[in-house]
């Protein structure tokens, strides 16, 4: 599959939750590799990411474990009425942007599973200011178009309620909650650990 850049007309809409989850994973395990399955729905030509599941950090081309996961995650979303939308991967080196063959590989797994499925990679550069007032989140979104995966315009993207979902996320990175996150290759090591229907806490 190829890569290019390209706007796009569809928009992508992330959740105080899912967006907050993502980031605390990437903050918890900074100088690794990490990744998660996007759950939510499409209306209106617009991507709705109402929450994101945690996969694993450091190895995150561990497909048997994926396939195990995946298993888990059908079942939560026929039973809370949500789709696989996407997918995010961070890459362990600062300043790494590129949308490498496993994040491309899983994301079109996804693609497979729902037409409009996104990608949305975390901006390493920009991840200190994950929480900071501004008009661009730090993530780079593609989605599929023909072979190639395309990256959606920034201006399509955005975070529902940032006025009050960015200094949420602000005090629960003071508060250390990232350390709190779990994720499957954690839920791997100890399975009370509860990967997949956890909440965030409250601040």
């Amino acid at each position: 599959t190829l890569l290019k850049d390209a706007p796009r007309s569809m928009g992508v809409a992330f959740e105080p939750a899912a967006y907050s989850t993502l980031m605390l994973h990437c903050f918890k395990h900074a100088e690794l590799a990490v990744n998660g399955i996007l759950l939510g729905r499409e209306t209106g030509g617009v991507v709705h990411v109402v929450k994101a599941v945690p996969l694993f950090h450091g190895i995150t081309s561990l497909m048997p474990m994926l396939e195990a996961a995946m298993l888990q995650i059908d079942a939560y979303c026929a039973s809370v009425e949500l789709t696989i939308v996407g997918y995010y991967h961070a890459n362990e080196r600062r300043g790494d942007c590129e949308l490498g063959h496993v994040a491309r590989k899983i994301g079109e797994r996804m693609q497979s599973r729902f037409n409009a499925a996104v990608i949305a990679l975390v901006d390493n550069r920009s991840l200190k200011g994950a929480s900071a007032a501004g008009d661009k989140l730090p993530l780079i979104v593609f989605s599929l178009a023909g072979n190639a995966w395309t990256q959606v315009g920034a201006a399509s993207v955005r975070l529902e309620g940032a006025e009050k979902a960015l200094p949420a996320l602000a005090q629960l990175l003071a508060a250390g909650a990232q350390h709190r996150l779990d994720d499957f290759d954690s839920h791997l090591d100890d399975v009370s650990r509860p990967w997949l229907e956890q909440k965030l806490p409250v601040v």
